[in-house]
């Protein structure tokens, strides 16, 4: 339908009565005055072609189709009616129905409209989805008027951007790790052995089963940090204090510094404050058997030097023999000596704290 062009609409109804009819023809005529060229049967006397010719080119040629709803019309549609009556509704009926079959059920044409609420429920069943006008209501009448013209109530607006993603506070995984899980787990970590006049520094033993890895925890660490540590990148403390249901003994636990771990994420542009840093860390309760002697004379030893040697040496389990592997010592200065009831839940050590750790006791030589 062209702009300001008249739409062409036919109205399907019943003649329940003559009252009824003098309704729909009273809505057809406001119709009609106010534009609509609505075309219904009271305006023909006898139409050349014959009513269900005129009809069907009528239903054709029109851009809207007006089914008033009533009781009447429902009856007649649906044959709740006696054999020979109703015959014009009927074959109104069997053409929309037709239509809106050859449309795959898309009704654009047929719009259901009531002069009463309570013939809401003599809408036709497929039109039952459609949106209906109750024309009593001048509102309503309205709203159908400008339906038929093409115009919607409420112009739609031209779409606007997106907005843009909020801000979400995003924090980065930092993940740091002195820790090669797998080295660890097939190297066989059994503890820490002490050893004075070796060699020029006290020396500090981590003792493994597994001499080939590790030697390869060892060389990844030197790849790292070199023969000298002097960033302090690997971390060990020794834990002393008494455990409950713990015998006698200390933790020791190897891991990362976490402060050049924050060092070494701002160098990656990366803020503290929105830093989650995940770290690895091993630990062994070692239960000596000397009383501490070993313990204690290293470490008065190191509070003497200030700097140690970090080694790994393999035991064998069977005869207790340790070799310490001499070449892949590294230097270091840095030794955590702490006591476990200075750790607290948020503490890098806290995993001191749980129940069931993940420790193989080890009494150390």
């Amino acid at each position: 339908m062209a702009e300001h062009e008249n739409p062409i609409v036919f109205i399907s109804y019943s003649q329940d009565n003559v009252a009824f009819a003098d309704k729909v023809l009273a809505f057809s005529n406001r119709l009609r005055s106010e534009g609509i060229d609505a075309v219904l049967d009271q305006y023909e006397e006898a139409p050349s072609e014959g009513w269900p010719r005129w009809t069907e080119k009528s239903i054709n040629n029109a851009n809207y189709v007006i089914v008033i709803a009533s009781k009447g019309y429902y009856d007649k549609i649906y044959e709740k009616v006696d054999q020979g009556k109703g015959r014009g509704v009927k074959w109104e009926g069997n053409l929309i129905y037709q239509k809106l079959y050859m449309s795959d059920s898309v009704n654009e044409k047929f719009i259901p409209v009531v002069f009463d609420e309570n013939d809401l429920e003599y809408i036709p069943t497929p039109l039952q989805g459609s949106t209906y006008y109750n024309v009593s209501d001048n509102a309503k009448f309205d709203k159908l008027y400008w339906r038929l013209c093409g115009v919607t109530a409420k112009e739609k607006p031209p779409l606007g951007k997106l907005r843009p993603l909020p801000e979400k506070e995003r924090k980065t995984l930092f993940v740091t790790s002195m820790i090669d899980l797998d080295s660890w787990d097939n190297a066989v970590w059994r503890g820490a052995g002490f050893v004075l006049g070796y060699l020029s520094l006290p020396t500090l033993l981590l003792l493994f089963v597994n001499e080939k890895y590790a030697i390869k925890i060892f060389e990844d660490w030197i790849a790292t940090v070199g023969k000298d540590d002097k960033n302090e990148d690997i971390r060990i403390a020794l834990v002393e204090g008494e455990v409950p249901r713990e015998p006698s003994g200390y933790y020791v636990v190897v891991g990362n510094n976490i402060d050049e771990a924050v060092k070494r994420a701002r160098a990656t542009g990366s803020y503290v404050d929105e830093l989650m840093i995940f770290n690895v860390s091993r630990i062994i309760r070692a239960n000596p058997s000397d009383k501490f002697q070993a313990f204690n004379l290293f470490k008065e030893a190191y509070h003497e030097y200030g700097e140690y040697i970090l080694m790994p040496a393999v035991i064998n389990e069977r005869t207790g023999q340790i070799k310490p592997l001499i070449k892949c010592g590294i230097h270091k200065r840095q030794l955590i000596y702490r006591h476990i009831s200075d750790i607290t839940e948020n503490d890098q050590d806290s995993i001191l704290l749980q129940k069931n750790k993940p420790y193989r006791p080890y009494k150390s030589r």
